[in-house]
């Protein structure tokens, strides 16, 4: 039977590497005090952790993620909005323009979530009109579209049975007689807030 050959590759003689000296080998077992301590090796760890955070990319300042969702909704949420008021009302969508976002909400329903928006709008006409919209925050087609549609004078400062806004957005106004979904429920309003998708890219 043929004897057995250890594979094991031979370790390095003491002194044929600067890096093993004064520590314990096969050829001399006797275990000796090594030139790492113990603040060497946390120093070092912290050091390879900060070269690893360097190399992530940082999100933007809390403003710049504000701006880009507000220009995020108004590029879609809103304007697809307006898209289906003219198309019900007739009106080609180019006459319509969103001047400005005056109000806006995030009604938060458990499981349901709803954007409310009082939006300033240009009408065909030259006048400028305050709408009320209400959109699903998730989705951007107009059948997420729950309502959109330009506000009376009776309206005025008129929070409507919306619990939500009037706890968390009193001068956004509701319309009196149209059927908005959201914030019927009298629930415990915290501080919800929209997640900011642009933070994606940056997880």
């Amino acid at each position: 039977m043929p004897s057995r050959v250890s594979t094991r590759p031979s370790s390095p003689k003491l002194g044929e590497r600067d890096d093993v000296n004064g520590l314990e080998t096969w050829d001399d077992p006797i275990p000796r005090r090594s030139q790492w301590t113990v603040q060497d090796l946390c120093d070092a760890f912290v050091a390879g952790s900060k070269h690893h955070l360097s190399l992530i990319p940082q999100p933007p300042p809390r403003e710049e993620r504000a701006r880009r969702r507000q220009e995020r909704e108004r590029s879609f949420l809103l304007n697809v909005a307006l898209r289906k008021y003219a198309t019900q009302n007739n009106i080609q969508h180019s006459e319509l323009e969103l001047v400005e976002v005056k109000a806006r909400n995030y009604v938060f329903e458990c499981p349901r979530a709803y954007l409310h928006y009082n939006i300033l709008v240009r009408c065909p006409d030259g006048t400028h009109t305050v709408f009320f919209a209400e959109v699903d925050p998730e989705r951007a087609g107009e059948e997420d579209v729950h309502l959109c549609i330009p506000l009376q004078d009776a309206d005025a400062n008129n929070n409507g049975p919306c619990f939500s806004c009037k706890h968390r957005a009193r001068g956004l106004m509701h319309p009196t007689g149209a059927a908005y979904l959201g914030g019927h429920m009298e629930t415990n309003f915290l501080d919800f807030e929209l997640p900011d998708s642009s933070d994606d890219e940056y997880i």
